[in-house]
């Protein structure tokens, strides 16, 4: 592996260990845990477009990342993934997951622009709403999939690994 993805490497996973801290941590006041993660595994998905052999774009489109992949490639990192915890994470529908996480990094990094145009009250409402409905993900602003953000970062960790 060339520096560049080396460096690539570290940097993702210095992303993810302060995601771990701060996810530790129960007096944090944000969801900034999410958003250094989600960096990790844009940085990790990148690295794995490289050493495959093309040099990544610069922009957020998760899907499109992916589908620079190898489609053996691809198929590996998700083998991975599906293994680092069978039965805790749906990795059947990748893109609407990349969807979400370039979602969450592109918009939700802002959470007071989510609900621009509506009044604090509004949005209280909205939320006290949603608490009524029994909270149900599926109608969830932002939803994060932790679980299989955790499974595709180990998948592409060992991509990156092995191509070493």
């Amino acid at each position: 592996m060339h520096d560049h993805a080396k460096r690539m490497l570290n940097e993702a996973r210095e992303r993810i260990h302060d995601a771990d801290l701060l996810s530790q941590n129960l007096s944090r006041q944000s969801d900034s845990d999410a958003f250094l993660r989600i960096l990790g595994f844009e940085i990790l998905l990148k690295c794995a477009v490289l050493v495959s052999g093309t040099k990544p774009a610069r922009h957020h489109k998760y899907v499109r990342l992916w589908d620079e992949l190898p489609p053996d490639t691809q198929v590996g990192i998700l083998a991975a993934a599906r293994l680092r915890m069978p039965g805790h994470a749906d990795l059947s529908n990748l893109d609407s997951l990349l969807n979400w996480y370039q979602y969450i990094f592109e918009k939700a990094r802002y959470h007071y622009e989510l609900y621009e145009g509506y009044s604090l009250q509004e949005q209280r409402e909205l939320g006290e709403l949603w608490l009524s409905l029994g909270a149900p993900t599926e109608e969830a602003v932002v939803q994060y999939y932790p679980n299989e953000l955790r499974c595709l970062i180990h998948g592409l960790e060992q991509f990156i690994e092995s191509a070493a």
